[in-house]
């Protein structure tokens, strides 16, 4: 630990936190504390954060109130995670439809902070979060995973992700500047990850030489692609964090060869910030679950077996101001046995996550996820960006950017065995047309997705209802 790192966990910190009235670093000690537990102490811990969440929604929470009320349901009835089933899951079309009774009532407004979702399936969610939650627990979770992989409170360190701009008041943006300047990071907003900016991208961090990259897989594929092609050099980035999107093979080579070290992968969002990580085991994701229980459950909402992949349900148990309960996320992922090797109690989840929108729907009515459609492998070494795009149940376009000068023949031998590919999987007739681009284009979020659905849901739904 250098000079630097000392002074920032054990003076400037605990400072910034009695300046901004939190208590970041004491949560921090108490995560570093709780993840070496046994799994039924954890679990213990757990249940006693739902016990009191789900007391406080019946008591404040009009729409839990309510949905509760509806079922004959009390607050003692929740003793476990397992009775958890009998609240419904909480969709996003609900949050939209029951906003006003989502909202806890006498909640201090001045805690309240509005956020809203990525807008990776098209539409942004609206939310509130607490003061609280952001600046205390999700803080103290993002910093424990970040000791994970070797780097500590100070080391200097580099954001590509969504930095839009957000409201805030005079004073919290001084504080904000302030905090960044404490982290030593620098904040690289990801839609300015365009082609035309990668030489400028590249000279920053050649010139930060920061110790861990935060980024989506996409964004920080195409800056390595770019040093590669270009014959440049980046220096040794000790911790490459990766989230928000599919990893993709290809993506985890080019970047592992430009930094020189394996990506880590997390797992969060914008309405639940952190919620599971990779220590150096590199194997399945520790579930930050001091904070969280994560439910996996078919189409009809039952629980499914360990390993099995299905609908991720998140219960956050500490934002009391906007809880969420079962929050049915979109994405589609599966829970893993046993405890990792590295001794923490934690529960574990699969790397392998994906969106209940990359699902590939046929004619027949069936539907397979689209991480399981080895696309790559039809591709020409070289080729990083490209992205399916599933257009109706009988037809599909791959836009690819190609990585060099190919002949026609190569993109045609490329079509034709994708072609042969989606057929078998599929056991479907369908057509693929490849486009070559000069870019993949990014959603509202500033990810470039590796597959897309332009499936109506209607039309899925229809399918489905035929005998």
């Amino acid at each position: 630990m250098s000079l630097y790192n000392a002074l920032t966990r054990h003076v400037l910190a605990p400072t910034f936190d009695l300046i901004r009235g939190t208590h970041t670093m004491k949560r921090l000690a108490e995560l570093e504390q709780s993840q070496w537990l046994p799994r039924e102490r954890i679990e213990e811990l757990q249940t006693e954060a739902l016990r009191r969440l789900v007391t406080y929604a019946h008591l404040h929470v009009p729409y839990y109130r309510r949905i509760m009320d509806e079922r004959g349901l009390k607050p003692e009835d929740i003793k476990s995670t397992q009775d958890l089933a009998r609240i419904p899951p909480l969709t996003k079309q609900l949050i939209r439809d029951n906003f006003n009774n989502l909202v806890s009532e006498g909640f201090p407004r001045h805690d309240l902070r509005p956020g809203n979702s990525g807008g990776t399936t098209g539409e942004r969610l609206q939310f509130y979060s607490t003061r609280e939650e952001r600046l205390t627990w999700a803080y103290a979770r993002w910093a424990r995973s970040l000791e994970w992989t070797g780097v500590k409170l100070g080391d200097a360190h580099m954001s590509i992700r969504q930095h839009g701009p957000r409201r805030r008041r005079s004073s919290e943006q001084l504080l904000k500047r302030i905090s960044v300047r404490l982290q030593r990071a620098q904040m690289v907003d990801t839609m300015t990850v365009r082609e035309e900016n990668l030489s400028g991208l590249v000279t920053a961090i050649q010139q930060a030489r920061p110790r861990a990259i935060f980024s989506y897989p996409s964004a920080l594929a195409l800056i390595a692609s770019y040093v590669r092609a270009e014959g440049k050099t980046c220096p040794h980035v000790r911790s490459i964090c990766l989230g928000g999107e599919q990893i993709l093979d290809r993506q985890r080579s080019v970047i592992r060869e430009v930094f020189g070290s394996d990506p880590y992968v997390r797992y969060g969002s914008n309405e639940l910030h952190e919620v599971a990580g990779q220590c150096d085991i590199r194997g399945g994701l520790h579930i930050f679950a001091e904070d969280f229980i994560i439910e996996v459950v078919d189409d009809d909402g039952k629980p499914l077996p360990l390993g099995q992949r299905g609908r991720m349900l998140i219960t956050s148990l500490h934002n009391h101001g906007m809880p969420f309960i079962r929050y049915d996320s979109g994405d589609i992922g599966s829970l893993l046995p046993g405890v990792c090797s590295c001794g923490r109690g934690l529960p574990l989840m699969s790397p392998q996550i994906g969106r209940t929108r990359e699902y590939i729907y046929t004619g027949s009515g069936a539907r397979i996820a689209a991480m399981d459609i080895n696309v790559a492998g039809v591709l020409p070494p070289g080729t990083v960006q490209y992205q399916l795009s599933q257009e109706n149940f009988a037809s599909f376009v791959l836009l690819v950017v190609p990585p060099g000068h190919l002949s026609a023949d190569t993109w045609g031998l490329v079509e034709s065995r994708l072609t042969e590919l989606l057929r078998a999987r599929l056991a479907e007739n369908v057509s693929v047309e490849l486009r070559l681009v000069d870019r993949i284009e990014m959603n509202l979020s500033g990810k470039r997705l590796a597959f897309i659905s332009k499936v109506d849901p209607a039309a899925i739904q229809a399918q489905s209802d035929l005998p």
